[in-house]
C-alpha cells in the first residue's frame, strides 16, 4: 500500500521561515516512517522561493537514505525545472486538462528530463515520476494513455472547503470503477490509483478494499505535528 503525503506549508505557521522549517522536519519524519511519496504543493510560489525549499526537503529526506520520492506541484512552467534543479523525483499535474493537453504536458516533462540527462552526461538519472489529479474514470484513462505514473482520484469522501460548502465525495463505488480502469488490460501500462479526499485512518482500509493502490492526503499526514511518534508504516499492513 502506497502512502502519499501532500504538503500545506501555510497551515503550519504564519511566518514563512517557521512554516518552511516545520515542513522540512515533517518531510524527513514522513520519509523515515514509511511514506512513499511527498508532494510539495506550493502552486503560488515563485521559482526563487520554491527552489530552495524543495532543495532543503530533498536533502532532509535523502539524509535518511530512504526511497521516498519527492514531487513538485506548482505552476507547470516552473515545476519541472525546480524538480530537476533540486534533485526531486518528478512532478504532480493538477486536474482540469483535456486529454490531448495532458499528453502534451507529460511528453514535455519527459523531454526536459531527458535533456537534463544529456546535458549532465548522467545515464543514471532516472525518468520522472508523474502523478495526475483525476476526478472521473475518464480522467484516469486519459492519465494512463498519456503515460502518467500514478493517478490521484478525488475526492473520495466529503471534502471540507474553508469558507465554502463542503464538496461531496464521489464515493467508494466510483473509486472502484476508477481503479478498474487503471488496471484493465490495455496496450498502456497499468496506472495505480490512489484515494484522495477525506481519507482518514478509519476509512483507509475501505479505499484499499475498493482497489486503491494506496492513499494520499493532506490533513491526515499534517496531523503528525500533534502526534510526532506515529509510525505510518503501520498502515501498510491494511
Amino acid at each position: 500500500m502506497l502512502l502519499y503525503a501532500i504538503t500545506d506549508r501555510a497551515s503550519l505557521a504564519q511566518d514563512y521561515e517557521k512554516s518552511s522549517q516545520k515542513l522540512i522536519n515533517l518531510s524527513a519524519n514522513w520519509a523515515s516512517q514509511g511514506v512513499n511519496l511527498i508532494q510539495i504543493r506550493e502552486k503560488s510560489a515563485s521559482y526563487e522561493n520554491l527552489l530552495p525549499l524543495t532543495r532543503k526537503i530533498v536533502e532532509a529526506v535523502r539524509q535518511g537514505r530512504g526511497r521516498t520520492r519527492i514531487l513538485v506541484n506548482a505552476d507547470l512552467v516552473i515545476s519541472t525545472p525546480v524538480a530537476l534543479e533540486a534533485g526531486a523525483d518528478g512532478v504532480h499535474i493538477p486536474g482540469g486538462f483535456l486529454p490531448e493537453e495532458l499528453a502534451k504536458d507529460i511528453a514535455e516533462i519527459h523531454s526536459q528530463w531527458a535533456g537534463r540527462r544529456h546535458s549532465a552526461n548522467s545515464p543514471t538519472l532516472t525518468g520522472p515520476t508523474i502523478t495526475v489529479a483525476c476526478h472521473t474514470a475518464a480522467d484516469v484513462q486519459a492519465a494512463r494513455n498519456a503515460g502518467a505514473t500514478l493517478g490521484l482520484f478525488a475526492p473520495v469522501f466529503e471534502k471540507a472547503l474553508p469558507g465554502r460548502s463542503s464538496l461531496p465525495g464521489k464515493g467508494l463505488d466510483e473509486l472502484a470503477i476508477a481503479c478498474r480502469v487503471g488496471r484493465r488490460h490495455a496496450v498502456q501500462p497499468e496506472l495505480p490509483v490512489l484515494a484522495l479526499g477525506g481519507v482518514t485512518l478509519a476509512n483507509a482500509a475501505q479505499c484499499v478494499a475498493a482497489g486503491a493502490a494506496g492513499i494520499a492526503a493532506i490533513r491526515l499526514f499534517l496531523e503528525e505535528e500533534a502526534n510526532p511518534d506515529r509510525d505510518w508504516r503501520s498502515l501498510t499492513g491494511i
